[in-house]
């Protein structure tokens, strides 16, 4: 039942376009802001659940303690968005952790790991690992918490998304939020991911895919520019 209602929900989703706002942030040993990247999007879908991004607002990334790679890009439109991919069958192992509260509703939780091993050497092949709740009336998703394997030589935060009702009988993602530390072999940088996503709306309309990595870093891109991620 939850494999056949979060597909239903991704299917609906594809034919929604929505907005997201993405900040990224190094910090400082006081929680000052030392570093911060920032792309604001609209997405678009293609009926195989594609994923289409028109970046309106990115200025220059002021972060100089860590890279951000086509992998944290990636993640962002991936496992962070949506967590578990349960339309790839033997791709997820969920195993059932008792019920919880989330709000006034009663949540079904799952521990949730990759059947294969994730490879680092394979870094495209992204893999949440981590816990979703979901609704033990409908069972739909509510939260997603977990990171994003393999890291080879990266490292990537925990993150927590919520979703909340798109006006239908479905929930949609609504924020991603982390707050970590990333502790690399010689030193360790505070990170900071908000997201926002908003302003769903149906979509209908069949779109061509160009795939490239990552958009030019420009204030505000002509507004005619379509950039899709790995």
């Amino acid at each position: 039942m939850l494999v056949e209602t979060e597909s239903n929900m991704r299917m609906e989703l594809t034919q929604h376009t929505f907005k997201r706002d993405v900040t990224l942030q190094t910090l400082g040993p006081n929680g000052e802001v030392t570093g911060e990247y920032i792309r604001n999007s609209q997405f678009l879908f293609d009926d195989k659940g594609t994923r289409i991004e028109r970046v309106f607002y990115h200025p220059a990334s002021t972060i100089r303690k860590l890279k951000i790679t086509k992998e944290d890009i990636q993640d962002l439109a991936g496992a962070q968005l949506l967590g578990i991919d349960v339309a790839e069958k033997g791709k997820y192992r969920l195993t059932y952790a008792g019920t919880e509260l989330f709000g006034p509703r009663e949540v079904l939780a799952f521990d949730v790991a990759p059947v294969p091993t994730p490879n680092p050497h394979r870094m495209r092949e992204r893999f949440f690992v981590g816990r979703i709740w979901a609704d033990a009336r409908n069972y739909q998703i509510v939260k997603i918490k977990g990171t994003v394997e393999p890291s080879g030589k990266q490292r990537f935060p925990v993150f927590e998304t919520v979703r909340e009702s798109s006006g239908s009988d479905l929930w949609f993602p609504a924020s991603t939020y982390a707050d970590d530390i990333l502790r690399f072999p010689h030193y360790d940088v505070h990170y900071r991911i908000k997201v926002r996503y908003y302003d769903y709306k149906r979509f209908a309309s069949k779109l061509t895919i160009t795939e490239i990595d990552q958009p030019p870093a420009s204030s505000i891109p002509d507004p005619s520019s379509r950039v899709t991620l790995n």
